[in-house]
């Protein structure tokens, strides 16, 4: 099948369907209008398409939760049944296909401040799931736009805001249970160039309000830029430029904004020159007698330390100007979380692609064997910003090179981050582990370790009275599951229970991104 997409570019609107049971030309066709609507598309479902399937699911399924939250299920770890009338209009094929665009997540997953519901990015299904947070009772899905990756709750829990990826737009949700509008979509925003008729809001990822809930960030990945928003008026009112490539992470503690670019880069390049400028360090190779075709190609990489490399950008939440940018702390960075004080933490990978980089000039030539099967190192940066300048440092999740973790002990592409109220533990995803692990803040000793569904890219945590981490919920995106795990200390973590979610996506197909994202046969 495919997308199909018709727009009204007077009231800024796109309906979106799903084509099914189409003969071989046919398919092929739908593919190429995928896309042709995919390369036009700059908008989703206006606020009345959305509410409605999602108002008549969401307004009696929460009807039917109340008895679910009543079952005494949370010790037994059965699966409440609560009595929700069928009445979702979007009813999907399950013999269908389904379009699948692996859209990149950032806190794909959020509780309510009181820890009472629990709010997960269905990417696969365009759908937000809704659970009772302490049972895992399923209470109603909440029809959203295409390829939802990111949720944030208002800090004072009226409010649910979810990112949807190719929609370019975000759904607001009323999370208020008083209001006869409970869990239906009230708003939609998005902006579009009145003179293009083109987006000004693709791709978004990450979310996160100030502390007061009058203002909003939203990152623009593909445009680095993050939008400001009036959260009363649903409305873009600025925009801050993010100096380095993708934006997809961000978090906002006290009067700090706090984001970090996906592919910021390590400085490396193609170590091509003019002649005169050979220097055999940064320079290695005339550019200009290299053939087109690339047939004897002797490229090297080196690192250039005048090569921008910003990584962490660092914003006054008053006024939104800019008051730091560091440089040079990883090459991927996956998730940030943050401390009052101004500790920043960041989930995030190096790339080692300059330690085979003498592949063309050197003597001997280096290979894939310098790299000893470590192209990234896994690890957390530290960013401490509590003084008039923010100094870094790195937590190394695994033996460095030429030594390598134990079968089954590497921690693989952290992505999901969050730490403790009490700031001593950070819950970290390995998202090519399939692991929770938890680190100490301070030290950067790995605490302990669980194992979870496929590919997990987000984690809420739930602290104690005294802070210490009481209660997680990952979501595994590969698997398209929840795993609830509850904590006897940091260091003993046990899954009490799995969620599953509703799933369009061929089985065949999830076991191919399962194995793809796997680094279980590797050593990083």
């Amino acid at each position: 099948g495919s997308l199909c997409a018709q727009k009204s570019v007077f009231n800024s609107d796109i309906r979106w369907c799903r084509m099914y049971h189409l003969p071989e030309p046919a398919m092929r066709l739908s593919h190429l209008l995928l896309s042709l609507s995919m390369a036009l598309m700059f908008g989703c479902a206006s606020d009345k398409e959305e509410a409605g399937p999602a108002g008549e699911d969401g307004a009696s399924g929460e009807t039917g939760a109340d008895t679910a939250d009543t079952a005494d299920t949370a010790d037994t770890g059965s699966m409440p049944t609560p009595d929700l009338p069928d009445v979702d209009v979007f009813t999907a094929d399950r013999n269908a296909g389904h379009p699948g665009f692996a859209s990149p997540h950032s806190n794909p997953i959020a509780v309510l401040p009181d820890y009472s519901r629990l709010y997960v990015a269905n990417t696969q299904a365009d759908t937000v799931d809704v659970f009772n947070a302490q049972t895992g009772a399923p209470l109603t899905r909440i029809h959203v736009g295409i390829d939802p990756v990111s949720i944030a709750v208002r800090p004072d829990g009226l409010e649910v805001w979810v990112s949807n990826h190719v929609s370019d737009t975000v759904s607001v949700i009323d999370a208020d249970p008083a209001s006869p509008t409970h869990h239906l979509v009230i708003a939609t925003i998005q902006e579009v160039d009145a003179e293009s008729r083109s987006t000004r809001f693709d791709e978004p990822v990450g979310i996160a309000f100030t502390g007061d809930s009058q203002k909003a960030y939203v990152a623009l990945s593909s445009e680095d830029k993050i939008a400001v928003i009036d959260v009363p008026s649903h409305q873009v009112i600025d925009r801050l430029n993010i100096r380095s490539q993708d934006p997809r992470a961000l978090t906002v503690v006290g009067n700090r904004l706090y984001v970090v670019a996906f592919e910021s880069g390590n400085q490396t390049q193609v170590s091509g020159c003019l002649s005169e400028d050979i220097d055999g360090d940064l320079c290695t190779f005339n550019w200009e007698d290299q053939n087109p075709q690339g047939e004897g190609y002797d490229s090297d990489i080196t690192r250039h330390p005048d090569i921008p490399d910003r990584d962490l950008f660092v914003f006054n939440t008053d006024d939104d100007t800019a008051v730091a940018t560091v440089s040079s702390i990883g090459t991927l960075l996956y998730g940030i979380t943050a401390t009052a004080s101004g500790k920043v933490f960041i989930a995030m990978t190096e790339a080692r692609n300059q330690v085979n980089g003498r592949a063309g000039t050197g003597d001997p030539k280096h290979s894939l064997l310098e790299l000893e099967n470590r192209a990234f190192l896994n690890q957390v940066g530290v960013v401490d910003c509590t003084a008039d300048e923010c100094e870094k440092s790195i937590f190394e999740l695994e033996p460095l090179p030429p030594e390598h973790p134990e079968t089954e002990e590497e921690l693989a592409i952290p992505f999901g981050i969050q730490i403790s109220d009490d700031e001593t533990t950070l819950a970290i995803t390995a998202a090519g582990s399939n692991t929770l692990f938890t680190l100490d803040a301070q030290t950067g000793s790995v605490l302990g370790r669980v194992d979870v569904g496929w590919t997990p890219r987000g984690v809420a945590l739930q602290s104690d009275a005294d802070g210490k981490p009481e209660k997680a919920w990952v979501y595994n995106a590969v698997e398209n599951t929840v795993s609830m795990v509850a904590f006897d200390s940091p260091a003993e973590m046990t899954v009490t229970r799995t969620l599953e979610l509703e799933d369009p996506t061929d089985s065949q197909v999830k076991i191919g991104r399962a194995m793809f994202n796997n680094a279980r046969a590797s050593t990083t």
